[in-house]
């Protein structure tokens, strides 16, 4: 990051069920590569255990930051942030936010995941579909009107599937880009889709999942997008892996990182 400093604000332990290694674990290799300030942000955990399967018991948190606390004084030149993943889900929108105030956290992520309707997750388009990526279009637009985040996680997830660049695709990409630019959102360049298996999409072009340089390309042409970049991780050695080519992608461009401004202002306030 500007200065040198490596910050990342965005990471799973064992906990999300889709993940691997502990606190201690992360701090580890967190040391290793110089990181300053890190952030543990495991995905929102719901009532009546919704989306369980991805994410721990609302229960469970306190053992989640007393790994913290016990890393903290084993770790004393890393600042840790408690955090927590929100999603999209009208529903749940004010339980989030209570949870965040319960919970002291210093910030939430918001992210979508997965198209939500009448009660349930649906997947994202593998192909252009019009109906589907409207209602992905709407979905991200509430979620960034809802202030639950400090940054929008993968904005570009709806890609991850096979969806290409159509121009159903790029309506829908410019429909948030321009909303997160009126509301000052930070766009975040996550490196978890650059260290999974490269997908061939509809139109026969073999790309990483995400991110998705078009939309990007895109936020650049529009201009006065922040964006910050973070790993993701759900493997404590992939702390910082794939970090560096996000921030190549930003600097080439021309999109600011702000990660160091957001860790201050979370740390100051």
């Amino acid at each position: 990051m500007s200065n040198g400093r490596k910050i990342n604000l965005h990471n799973h332990t064992y906990y999300c069920r889709h993940g691997s290694g502990n606190v201690a674990d992360y701090m580890y290799w967190a040391e290793k590569e110089n990181i300053t300030v890190l952030a543990f942000s495991e995905h929102v955990p719901l009532p009546d255990e919704v989306l369980l399967r991805s994410r721990l018991r609302i229960e469970t948190l306190p053992f989640l930051w007393k790994e913290m606390e016990d890393a903290s004084a084993a770790y004393p030149g890393i600042k840790l942030l408690r955090a927590l993943e929100g999603e999209y889900i009208p529903e749940f929108m004010n339980f989030q936010k209570e949870l965040k105030e319960a919970h002291k956290l210093d910030f939430m992520i918001a992210s979508n995941h997965y198209i939500w309707l009448d009660g349930h997750d649906n997947k994202f388009p593998s192909v252009t579909d019009r109906g589907a990526l409207k209602i992905v279009a709407e979905q991200s637009i509430a979620l960034i009107e809802s202030g639950l985040g400090i940054f929008f996680a993968h904005p570009d997830l709806f890609f991850a599937l096979g969806c290409p660049w159509s121009d159903e695709a790029k309506a829908v990409s410019k429909d948030i880009i321009e909303c997160a630019k009126a509301h000052k959102l930070p766009l975040e360049i996550n490196a978890y889709g650059l260290r999974k298996d490269m997908i061939t999409d509809a139109d026969g072009v073999t790309r990483p999942r995400y991110p998705k340089r078009e939309f990007w390309e895109l936020a650049a042409e529009i201009g006065g997008i922040e964006v910050v970049c973070n790993s993701d991780a759900h493997t404590p050695s992939a702390i910082w892996r794939g970090v560096p080519e996000c921030m190549a992608w930003a600097a080439e461009l021309d999109l600011p990182v702000v990660n160091e401004r957001l860790a201050r202002e979370i740390l100051t306030k």
